[in-house]
């Protein structure tokens, strides 16, 4: 059971009431609660819907013998904002601006904006006056072409631990396969959004490129996230791709090499040791081809020291490397 306060709980329903122009019935309020294993009885949600009442405005309707609740969007008038809060606002609508090919980026814009038509001009000709004093480097994002239904499809999926069929466009091997997943969060990697998803066909965690996958349907089914999940998936994949098998890989990085991947590339090791001529990285992870990638591209200034068949691999790739200009 899950530890969910009374002021959590009814903040759970007044979000569910407000997604849905439909409604809810309290049924359904109690089936979305015990998805994320909280238990209470039905009474007790309609007390909750009673206590919203007071301070919302919660509508009630009959259809088909039941009753659907629904919740109209807060209101927000007369905002007034301190001079640190509308440079925070300033740098969040710069720093959401790559993301707005998805409907998060397209409506968390909306929003700050609907927050700025609410305060004074004064704040809005502040804002005005701000913003370009702060670029963020867009390189990395990826504006893919979204789907918005396959995005909030994936949403209720998540939300509602519901497993999906989906039609999935394949990198690798340039086919369309059909795939039942459990998704698991959405994930922005290097700017592209992806779902992290347990795969029935594969058999293991994968991370689906949302702009690959060509159509979804929701199943009845539920499924549940693994605990080990959340201890795991920081460290489960180098950069992109991940393996079945996880190896600690040992590498040593020397003069300007270990200066830049002390400043730029710390976070992808596990653990950096100090040696006479630079660093030591120390990582748990699947040798992929991505990895030899990226330890291939800084040349001479790397060295592996282990495991010896990752060793073998860099010498053949080098070889063949060299085979090119011969």
């Amino acid at each position: 059971m899950k530890d969910m306060a009374q002021t959590e709980r009814q903040i759970f329903i007044l979000l569910l009431l407000s997604e849905n122009k439909r409604g809810y019935t309290i049924s359904d309020i109690h089936a979305s609660l015990e998805k994320w294993n909280v238990f209470v009885d039905k009474k007790t949600i309609g007390r909750d819907i009673d206590s919203l009442s007071s301070i919302c405005f919660i509508t009630e309707e009959e259809r088909n013998g039941k009753t659907y609740y629904t919740a109209d969007k807060f209101r927000l008038r007369d905002i007034t904002f301190t001079s640190p809060e509308l440079i925070s606002l300033a740098f969040l609508l710069e720093l959401i601006k790559p993301y707005q090919y998805i409907t998060m980026g397209k409506t968390a814009q909306e929003l700050i904006h609907r927050l700025l038509d609410n305060t004074s001009n004064l704040n809005r000709e502040f804002i005005r006056h701000f913003k370009g004093l702060v670029t963020i480097n867009t390189n990395d994002y990826i504006s893919d072409v979204l789907d918005p239904e396959i995005e909030e499809g994936l949403q209720t999926a998540i939300r509602n631990k519901t497993k999906l069929k989906i039609l999935y466009h394949s990198f690798g091997s340039d086919e369309d396969t059909t795939r039942v997943i459990h998704p698991y969060e959405l994930l922005i990697n290097d700017g592209a959004l992806c779902v992290v998803a347990y795969c029935e066909l594969r058999g293991e965690l994968r991370d689906f490129r949302v702009s690959r996958i060509k159509k979804i349907t929701i199943l009845e089914e539920a499924f549940e996230i693994p605990k080990e999940y959340e201890l795991n998936k920081a460290r489960s994949k180098f950069i992109h791709l991940s393996g079945n098998t996880l190896e600690q890989i040992e590498l040593e990085f020397d003069g300007p090499t270990a200066k830049y991947i002390k400043e730029y590339e710390a976070d992808l090791a596990d653990e950096i040791l100090s040696t006479e001529t630079g660093i030591r990285f120390l990582r748990n992870t699947a040798i992929t081809d991505e990895l030899l990638r990226w330890i291939m591209q800084f040349g001479s200034g790397v060295k592996v020291i282990s495991p010896p068949h990752l060793k073998e691999r860099i010498k053949q790739e080098l070889t063949l490397s060299l085979n090119q200009y011969a």
